[in-house]
Formats: structure tokens, C-alpha cells, sequence
């Protein structure tokens, strides 16, 4: 359980989230309780830092992902583990997306998903003018085995990638953001938000497929893990994860590493998503 988030915090209520025992001796700069904070030894820390603060540390598993080369959604099965757990689900969509994301069967009925973010605004000329959609969706499931994931929006080729988050706080992300590139000299994009210690961010992206296939894909900065899929020569659908983050701000740099679809030879679009949970 995190710390307060106000008000008065004294250093038992620190010592005992940190995995010590009510009115046992502690200190500011002991290592266990520096850690929830990630301060060094004897670095300056004050009661205030440790606001909302927890000792867990959340970790993320890639599950898998639904592809569809046709047109519309991605709906399909991927095997999920037993007991609670958060299902996260990136969307990367061709085409503009009113979408809509669920776990449950053919029929649209089951767990409804709650949308962290979006972004599905067409990219500025000369850019590759294609309304993508990058999305992502999650919810708090004991689904388990063989689950159909299915919804609504997009169309041509998209792919979405299923992700399980473990140890977490709060089913709620702590920060979500969205951006599209705009430069049409730059095959880069970096997207930020806010991070705590030891958190996991999960990131979305699509963006040309990369010429030659083989010279690189997409890579992203700071991710531990990426996930990517060039479909039909067209688009490159991708996504990532971030565990144990610091606190702070932490920006995501992704890169397409060949020359694109070759739209224009300058640059290229990327339409990014990401979400943090503590």
C-alpha cells in the first residue's frame, strides 16, 4: 500500500512500507528505505519526497498480439495467464478509430476496457497524410487460458499486442500521454510522461514499415523490451516496456531505422501512446 499522499508522513510509516516492522529503529538514509526513492547513500532526502511512495514494483509480460492484413479491428485470441492481473492491450490501427476495446468473446460482450490514450490525429503534409490510430486500452481481469480480444475502429492492416502487469498499485495509470510527428525532416519521435521509482511504462507506435525490413525495424530508447511487426510493406506496428523507472520524466525516443514506405525520402510519421502504472 502506497504511502499518504498529504498531510503528516513520519519515518515508521516509511520504515514499514519499506518491508520494516512497526517502532523497530530506522533511518533516513538506511538502503531499504533510500530505495523507494532511488537516493543513493547519504544523498539529502526529505519527508516530502516519499509522498504516494511504494515499495512494490510492478513488472509487465508480453502475451502476444492479433494481426489482421484485411480490414478493421484485430480481433482474436491470445492465451492469457490464471488469477488477477491487468490486461493491457496497444492498438495500432490503420485508419481513424472511434475505438473500442473488450475481452470476452465474438459476440462484443464481456469486459469492457477503459481507454489510457489516443492518438489518431492525420500527420501534416508532406508526411505520409494515413489517419492512424495508436491506442491503449486496459482493465483488471481473472480471465485466464484461450480469451478472445476484439472492438471497434480502424481499418487495412493493424495489430494489437497484449500485455499483463503484476504488482501494481492502483489499475489506474499515474500518468498517460500522446503525440504524432509533425517534422517531415525526421524519422524520430520521442514521447514523455511522468514516471515514478520503480514503476513500468507500456508504449504504442505506428509508423511506416522500414526499407529494408532487415536494417534496424524500430528501435525505442529507454525501452527494456520491444514488440514490433512490418505488415505488407506499408506500416510498422510496434510496442514497448519500461520496468523499474525513476522518478521523474522519462522520454521515449522511436526511431524507424530504414527510409519508410517511401511517401517522402525526409521523414516520416509516428503516432505514439504511453502509460505508466505504479
Amino acid at each position: 500500500m502506497a504511502l499518504t499522499s498529504s498531510g503528516q508522513i513520519d519515518l515508521n510509516a516509511i520504515h514499514v512500507e519499506a518491508g520494516g516492522s512497526s517502532g523497530s529503529q530506522a533511518a533516513m538514509n538506511d538502503s531499504d528505505i533510500r530505495a523507494m526513492i532511488g537516493k543513493g547513500s547519504s544523498s539529502q532526502n526529505a519527508f516530502n519526497e516519499y509522498y504516494s511512495v511504494s515499495a512494490s514494483a510492478p513488472s509487465a509480460t508480453y502475451k502476444g498480439r492479433v494481426i489482421n492484413t484485411g480490414n478493421g479491428f484485430p480481433s482474436g485470441y491470445v492465451t492469457l495467464s490464471s488469477g488477477s492481473k491487468l490486461v493491457v492491450v496497444t492498438l495500432q490501427l490503420a485508419g481513424p478509430g472511434n475505438t473500442m476495446c473488450l475481452l470476452g468473446n465474438p459476440n462484443l460482450t464481456g469486459v469492457y476496457m477503459t481507454l489510457a490514450a489516443k492518438q489518431d490525429t492525420a500527420a501534416p503534409a508532406p508526411l505520409w497524410p494515413n489517419q492512424v490510430t495508436s491506442a491503449i486500452y486496459y482493465a483488471v481481469s481473472s480471465l485466464s487460458g484461450s480469451v478472445y480480444i476484439t472492438g471497434t475502429g480502424g481499418s487495412g492492416r493493424s495489430v494489437l499486442h497484449v500485455w499483463e502487469i503484476t504488482g501494481y498499485n492502483s489499475s489506474t495509470p499515474v500518468s498517460t500521454a500522446s503525440v504524432r510527428n509533425t517534422d517531415s525532416n525526421s524519422f524520430s519521435k520521442a514521447i514523455s510522461l511522468s514516471t515514478q521509482y520503480n514503476g513500468v511504462t507500456i508504449g504504442s507506435g505506428i509508423t511506416e514499415d522500414t526499407i529494408p525490413a532487415d536494417n534496424g525495424g524500430v528501435t525505442v530508447s529507454n525501452s527494456d523490451s520491444l514488440q514490433q511487426r512490418d505488415l505488407e510493406l506499408a506500416t510498422n506496428h510496434y510496442t514497448w516496456r519500461d520496468e523499474n523507472t525513476p522518478s521523474g520524466t522519462r522520454s521515449y525516443t522511436c526511431t524507424n531505422n530504414g527510409t519508410g514506405n517511401g511517401y517522402i525520402s525526409s521523414g516520416t510519421t509516428h503516432h505514439l501512446t504511453a502509460a505508466h502504472w505504479k
